[in-house]
């Protein structure tokens, strides 16, 4: 093999297994390629993968191992190797759809998707994956599960109301009813309190809460699930990943005279974006720039809840903005941006003046 100047080794995570591509690209900018046999995703797996990384990698080089988010089947090998001291990189699979579809790969195998992996860290420069808190885990596990308690408990709550509402009516079965609505309010509540009794402890989760809180019509639920989902908006760069990350990026259908519906894409992370709707709605009330700019873009829209939607949009940036800036809220930040950029047009149009004269 030429001189290497950068490898990657590309893995396909499924339920049961992993498919490996060791990619290498060389000085002739060529790539190559080395495969292993499928290994079990558990601990034998892991091992047999760091065996035959031994064997294959080149010493010389700094080895990128690049993975797809796949729910929670991804994070058992993502520690295990980060642990070791690997880099490692766990791309959003939006971004890795989008790259296969520039290949023009018209079949799809778990050999070509770890190919296509390996590729992808040969030819990008990739952000690393850093493994998130033991805190900011078990937030997003309660956050999840409270919100399956809220799905379970509206079914249980529209049972209850078809079984008052019927002709017949069965004492025996209404008690059932509610006995399970009572115990998923419960347990509702109690997540709750165990949420906040880990924020508690952690004085930087604390702190950083409390930053996002300071946003009129942001409860503490609101804000530890968004954070919770985003697991600190640790693996988000900027704005625009993080719209698209919770679904909030605009599509639009244009062709030639075809116009069609302008909406956001909604392949994103769901949980945020029902996280957001309550808060939004309290945020036009009672939330001075949000409720000016939901104002102005109401009229032009054939429905308020598109409006309602890019408030949801601008207050989860908006968080994210606070989160990173380590800011508390301010309401006239608007206004003063304004008023600064009036100030440098009058000053630049001083200079221009006193130039020409």
């Amino acid at each position: 093999m030429d001189k290497v100047l950068k490898q990657c080794l590309g893995i396909d995570v499924s339920k049961l297994s992993l498919s490996l591509s060791l990619g290498f690209l060389t000085d002739k900018l060529a790539k190559e390629f080395l495969v292993h046999n499928d290994v079990t995703n558990d601990l034998s797996g892991y091992k047999e993968l760091l065996k035959w990384m031994k064997e294959s990698v080149d010493r010389s080089t700094d080895l990128l191992i690049v993975m797809e988010s796949t729910g929670v089947y991804h994070q058992g090998i993502a520690h295990y190797l980060y642990e070791l001291g690997y880099s490692v990189s766990v791309m959003q699979s939006g971004r890795v759809k989008r790259y296969a579809q520039s290949l023009d790969q018209r079949s799809k195998t778990d050999a070509l998707d770890s190919k296509m992996l390996s590729m992808l860290g040969l030819e990008r420069e990739l952000r690393l994956w850093s493994s998130p808190s033991v805190e900011l885990q078990q937030l997003k596990m309660l956050s999840r599960e409270r919100s399956s308690l809220l799905k379970d408990k509206t079914i249980e709550t529209n049972r209850q109301g078809a079984i008052v509402s019927g002709v017949y009516r069965d004492k025996s079965a209404s008690k059932r009813h509610k006995q399970r609505l009572k115990l998923l309010k419960d347990q509702i509540v109690s997540i709750e309190e165990e949420m906040r009794e880990l924020i508690s402890k952690n004085e930087f989760l604390k702190k950083k809460l409390g930053l996002l809180e300071s946003i009129p019509g942001i409860s503490f639920i609101s804000a530890a699930t968004v954070v919770g989902e985003t697991l600190g908006f640790e693996s988000i760069a900027n704005a625009k990943q993080l719209t698209s990350y919770a679904g909030y990026d605009v599509v639009l259908r244009e062709s030639g005279n075809f116009k069609g519906k302008t909406r956001i894409s909604k392949k994103g992370n769901s949980h945020i974006r029902a996280a957001l709707h309550m808060p939004s709605m309290t945020c036009v009330r009672c939330n001075p720039t949000l409720k000016q700019f939901y104002n102005r873009l109401k009229p032009n829209k054939a429905k308020p809840l598109v409006a309602l939607i890019a408030v949801q949009r601008k207050l989860l940036i908006l968080m994210f903005t606070l989160w990173k800036n380590e800011e508390i809220y301010d309401a006239d930040f608007e206004k003063k941006k304004q008023q600064k950029h009036k100030a440098l047009a009058a000053q630049d149009n001083k200079l221009i003046n006193q130039y020409v004269s």
